[in-house]
């Protein structure tokens, strides 16, 4: 993945995030303030998966609602 596409992917979680009715502002902010770090330079998403559940929050359904990862079975 490209620095390019990588920015693409944040600014799409970004936007997905913040009109996500799930997460709270804090939440939110969070999210926005670290999600460049989260991001792996191939565009995992593990990383940020581990950051929310640090805070016991479960992303997944966020994530395959929005189309970021598919269900897993």
């Amino acid at each position: 993945m490209s620095r390019q596409e990588k920015e693409i992917l944040i600014e799409k979680l970004r936007n997905a995030i913040q009109s996500y009715p799930g997460f709270t502002q804090v939440e939110k902010g969070y999210a926005h303030k670290y999600l460049p770090e989260w991001i792996g330079k191939k565009g995992e998403l593990d990383m940020f998966i581990e950051k929310f559940s640090e805070r016991h929050l479960d992303v997944q359904p966020f994530l395959i609602e929005t189309k970021f990862i598919k269900q897993i079975a």
